[in-house]
């Protein structure tokens, strides 16, 4: 790791006239427990460091009429303190209990999670389950996209070199919803995902399931297919999760690493989304359940 500045602004503004002017020998912190391996092992070698740490308007879980707001600063441990939280998105918390130790969870955020626009990161496929929009401020504006056209590819985002992302925005469901979030790793924690599903569902006028993936595919992925089988059938039995299982499985287009085969990964996401489905048709009490 060579010698960068460390820049602390206390404000977007000021945050965003650091980026103008430096260009692209900067990159921005939050919680840090990815940039800060990305600088230990010399893959980012930034001469300038943003820390937007000490920005008071990143912080906090804003409550608004219609929806929610996860802003910048925001920990998993927070996400997985908060009461709204708990009864709106069940399927996000699972997700951030999943991510780490409580050590980690108290530094790391899930807006640092969806710009670190890693395959694996636990955060990706909840928010795009939940229809999640990333709020972008920069020089020319403000705009919000959508997480499935956030991330770009592996380690890479539409966001551009003057803007920050302030938050995540997530329409509340005012229906009865259940949801979860299952992940196979090696261990029983403390480990990157080999494969990961989420499963939730709205139960409106009109059933509307929503399976997204983890560790799968190099960009955000939902198993369109699997959902229209499971959304247009009047009677959801085992026949119908085996096939919807087995349409997810054929969505996803993993690789061999380290971690995994890529057949291990397919079978694993078969498996992972008839628990899912079962899970959320039972709509437990507890986290997934309905509200």
């Amino acid at each position: 790791m060579r010698d960068f500045v460390l820049e602390r602004p206390r404000s977007i503004s000021e945050a965003l006239e650091i980026l103008k002017n430096q260009g692209e020998k900067a990159i921005l912190k939050s919680g840090g427990t990815d940039v800060i391996v990305w600088l230990h092992k010399s893959l980012k070698e930034p001469d300038y460091l943003v820390d937007l740490t000490g920005i008071d308007q990143l912080r906090g879980i804003v409550m608004n009429d219609d929806n929610v707001e996860i802003r910048a600063l925001v920990t998993l441990n927070q996400v997985i303190e908060d009461n709204a939280m708990n009864r709106y998105f069940p399927a996000l918390v699972q997700a951030c209990k999943a991510h780490s130790d409580p050590l980690i969870r108290n530094r790391a955020t899930v807006v640092g999670n969806i710009c670190a626009a890693v395959p694996s990161g636990d955060m990706i496929a909840p928010l795009m389950c939940y229809d999640a929009k990333v709020e972008i401020v920069g020089s020319r504006g403000t705009r919000e996209v959508p997480v499935s056209d956030f991330i770009t590819g592996p380690k890479k985002t539409s966001l551009r070199q003057e803007e920050i992302v302030t938050g995540i925005r997530i329409a509340i469901p005012f229906v009865e919803t259940s949801g979860c979030y299952l992940k196979a790793t090696r261990r029983e924690a403390l480990d990157i995902a080999q494969a990961a599903v989420c499963c939730t569902l709205h139960k409106g006028d009109s059933r509307e399931f929503r399976i997204a993936f983890c560790a799968v595919s190099p960009r955000p992925l939902r198993a369109v297919e699997a959902e229209k089988l499971l959304n247009s059938s009047s009677v959801i039995d085992d026949s119908i999760i085996e096939n919807a299982a087995r349409l997810a499985a054929d969505a996803v287009n993993p690789i061999t690493d380290v971690r995994a085969s890529r057949e291990y990964r397919i079978d694993m996401i078969g498996e992972l989304t008839k628990r899912a489905i079962s899970i959320c048709l039972r709509g437990p009490a507890e986290e997934g359940g309905p509200r």
